[in-house]
């Protein structure tokens, strides 16, 4: 019973708890006060750790960390791409029919403090968030290594905290996004136990061949919001093509099945 619990948690504790921290902050007006707590963090620790914080939920640079998995965890990287494919529709479909406007367009200037670009409109859910937990999600379905797993909520929970310091999400949008991201991780688990395609050779083939051409966009064109988080991109593309490279030999040269990751 223990087991069966824990297991419940571990897929599901993140969107039970989002949905939860949404009814409280609808049911206290809680919004726009825990939004000025959160987007004051900049003013005490400085405006470049959320800058590149916030980069780490953005999806090509998230696609692009996928690249060292291909030919290496198979299964992994195929529900990645379907979880991002997920939260790539939804995430849209949801800004358009909800048209929330965003701290910039709501709050007094004074009262704001932004890093990088002001957006004002199309604010729930925070698509960062989204994909950022889709991403934890489904490394998190798949490792049992709990610290492995602690790290990347962290890093999740991280990009989430970042979209409010930015100031350019409300709380509202960062808890939705955090229950989105990880149904769209479940989703994407489910649909490549299902759909095994996406886990043999020519499939990931496919795969890397987008990722690589993701990587070269990230590296020579990707501009961020701020000037302050201009080398992250660069970096994460540079790492992940350098831990690309024995894999992508492998994919390209091995013949066969390639290996999946154990569940």
């Amino acid at each position: 019973m223990a087991a069966l619990r824990g297991e419940w948690l571990r897929r599901y504790g993140v969107p039970v708890t989002a949905l939860l921290l949404l009814a409280v902050l609808l049911a206290t007006d809680g919004n726009r006060p825990l939004f000025l707590l959160f987007n004051s963090l900049g003013v005490h620790t400085g405006d470049a750790l959320w800058a590149n914080w916030t980069l780490l939920g953005d999806a090509l640079v998230l696609i692009v960390l996928t690249l060292p998995f291909v030919g290496r965890r198979a299964e992994v990287v195929w529900a990645l791409m379907l979880a991002a494919l997920l939260a790539a529709v939804a995430v849209p479909m949801l800004k358009h029919n909800f048209a929330m406007p965003r701290p910039p367009a709501v709050l007094p200037a004074r009262l704001i403090h932004v890093i990088g670009h002001a957006y004002h409109s199309h604010s729930f859910p925070s698509g960062h968030t989204t994909a950022a937990f889709a991403y934890a999600g489904v490394l998190c379905l798949y490792v049992r290594h709990r610290g492995a797993t602690a790290a990347a909520l962290v890093v999740a929970l991280g990009v989430g905290v970042s979209r409010m310091a930015v100031g350019v999400h409300w709380p509202l949008d960062v808890t939705a996004g955090a229950g989105l991201g990880r149904l769209c991780a479940l989703a994407g688990r489910a649909g490549a136990e299902r759909w095994r395609w996406g886990s043999g050779r020519t499939a990931q083939r496919l795969i890397s061949v987008v990722l690589l051409a993701c990587a070269v966009v990230l590296l020579f064109f990707f501009k961020p919001d701020s000037p302050l988080a201009a080398p992250l991109p660069k970096l994460v593309a540079i790492l992940s093509l350098l831990g690309a490279v024995p894999t992508q030999l492998r994919l390209w040269r091995a013949p066969g099945e390639l290996q999946r990751l154990s569940t």
